[in-house]
């Protein structure tokens, strides 16, 4: 309810500032001889009290923003306050990653470690990961990035053994704090 209220005070707000600036555009056309416009009282008071209330509407919308946890304006998504990192064994018959929740807005990274012996093959399912022509390759020490839900939707192959991925994702913790 309040949420509708601001719009309106917004709308109200807009109205009001172009029916200011049609005025003005009104008065300027009419300057007189010496270049000078001149406001009358009225004119200047309305614009004092709109630049009041748009400040308390800022105020107002910044604060719901807060509420509805979106950082109340600085940044989107919110910034994490914490991050998962960890270094995943990966079979040549292929490896469902472990379950890490990823936050709305945020990215896995899976990175191929640096000293593997062959190159990894990313995948949706396990036979997926382990076809040449329906995975994504990674050589050691490249990086792809994936924007699930969940880790544990991808699955991993080792072209040989003794391969691991190293995953990492921002995270929330809960509670915010």
């Amino acid at each position: 309810m309040a949420a509708q209220d601001n719009s309106a005070k917004v709308a109200a707000g807009a109205s009001t500032i172009a029916a200011i600036a049609a005025a003005l555009a009104y008065l300027n056309s009419r300057k007189v001889a010496a270049g000078e416009l001149v406001l009358p009282d009225e004119v200047v008071q309305l614009i004092v009290a709109l630049a009041a209330s748009s400040e308390e509407i800022r105020t107002t919308v910044l604060a719901i923003l807060q509420a509805l946890g979106t950082g109340g304006g600085q940044g989107w998504p919110p910034n994490a306050d914490a991050i998962t990192s960890l270094r995943v064994a990966v079979a040549v018959a292929g490896t469902q990653l472990p379950f890490i929740a990823i936050p709305s807005g945020m990215t896995l990274a899976i990175k191929a470690w640096a000293l593997n012996p062959g190159w990894l093959q990313v995948g949706a399912t396990q036979s997926e990961c382990t076809q040449l022509n329906q995975s994504f390759p990674l050589l050691p020490n490249e990086v792809v990035t994936y924007q699930v839900e969940n880790a544990d939707k991808i699955y991993i192959a080792g072209t040989v053994a003794g391969c691991f991925a190293c995953l990492t994702v921002e995270q929330r913790r809960l509670g915010g704090g």
